[in-house]
Parts: structure tokens; sequence; C-alpha cells
């Protein structure tokens, strides 16, 4: 009695129950994917030559054409430079420091929101599949053309909510490791430009030492 009962509560559940949770993963897995390319492209600069020139700058006691330099960029690492020709001789290495601290933030920002729907939405699928599955095992249990339609019924909720969460999972993970390799290279860059700032009192060193 109490399997029948059981049974009855996954008849019950449409299959929207389980399909929105996985379109709700793709839109914000979306959201992500376009949000993360627009942001490492609007820092994909050559910051070998951008500290170079900032360095010539400083030597010759010019920060604000180092300043106006800086300007013509954004982004959470020529940041980083603003902080330091600001601070060039005031609690330089806690403000550097400080300001690496967030770019690394900025950089590393929601990139795990992708690994997390890379997971779960497989898991959701499967979810679905159970569900459909259950009710296909209620429709084996009944008598007549309405067991037919269960039947077929919970099959394709089983194969639409597996299908869907494969859909946006593998997606999900292909941008994440890409994600993942733009994330390790912003932060050496970051580590680069901080520890040349750092480490020259008129930031006249180069990354490439």
């Amino acid at each position: 009695m109490e399997s029948h009962v059981i049974i009855s509560i996954f008849d019950s559940i449409p299959i929207w129950v389980m399909i929105l949770p996985i379109i709700l993963c793709s839109v914000i897995a979306l959201a992500v994917i376009i949000e993360r390319l627009v942001f490492y492209k609007r820092i994909n600069f050559d910051y070998t030559l951008i500290i170079g020139n900032v360095s010539d700058f400083i030597k010759a006691n010019q920060l604000d054409k180092a300043s106006i330099l800086c300007e013509r960029y954004g982004g959470v690492i020529i940041r980083i430079i603003k902080t330091a020709i600001s601070n060039l001789n005031d609690n330089k290495e806690r403000v550097i420091t400080e300001a690496s601290e967030k770019a690394v933030k900025g950089i590393e920002k929601n990139v795990n929101i992708l690994a997390t729907i890379a997971t779960i939405a497989p898991m959701l699928g499967l979810l679905g599949t159970v569900t459909g599955m259950m009710k296909s095992f209620s429709g084996l249990s009944k008598i007549g053309p309405a067991a037919h339609d269960l039947l077929a019924y919970g099959i394709a909720e089983a194969l639409i909510t597996t299908a869907l969460g494969l859909i946006v999972a593998i997606p999900s993970l292909i941008f994440y490791n890409i994600m993942v390799a733009r994330v390790e290279y912003y932060i050496k860059e970051v580590e680069r430009v901080a520890n040349v700032l750092l480490t020259t009192g008129d930031v006249s060193g180069r990354l490439n030492d």
C-alpha cells in the first residue's frame, strides 16, 4: 500500500518541475559565461609593455604622464599600477598587496558557479530520469490505454530530463576549464606586475627580469 502511495506521488509531479531547475541552470551558466568572456577581453593587454612605459615615466619623475597612460586602459590589473603610482612612498607594500588581492578576487569571480552547474545539472537530469521511470513502472501496473500513455510519458520524461541535464553540463564544464586557464594566466600577470611594483622603489623593474 505504501509503495502505491509513493508511486502516486511521483505520478502527480509534472515534467516542468524537473525541467525548470535545469533551464534555470542553463540561464545562469550562459550569463556567467558571457560576463566572464567580456571581463577577460577587457583586461587582455600587454602588461609587460605597459609596466615598462610606466617605469620610464616614473624614472623621469613624470607621474602625470604615467597616470594618463594607465587611463587608456581598464581593468583590475591596471588598477594595481594606478595604486602604485598614487602610493610610491606611502605604505606602498600594503596598498599594492591589497590591490592585488582585489584583482585576484575579480579575476576568479563567478568561475566556480560554472563548476557547480556542471556538477548539479546531470544530477537534476538523473532526478528527472528517476521520476520518469517511476511513472513508467506505474504505467506497467495499470491496465488499458492509460497504461500505455503513462508508460510512454514516463520514458519520454526520463530521456528529456537526462538529455537536458547533459546539454547544460557539458558546455558548462568546457567553459569552466577555459575560464580556469584564463584565471591562472591573469593571476600570474597580477603576480608579475605586483612583484615589479613591490621590489623596485621607482617601478623601474621589468616584468621579464
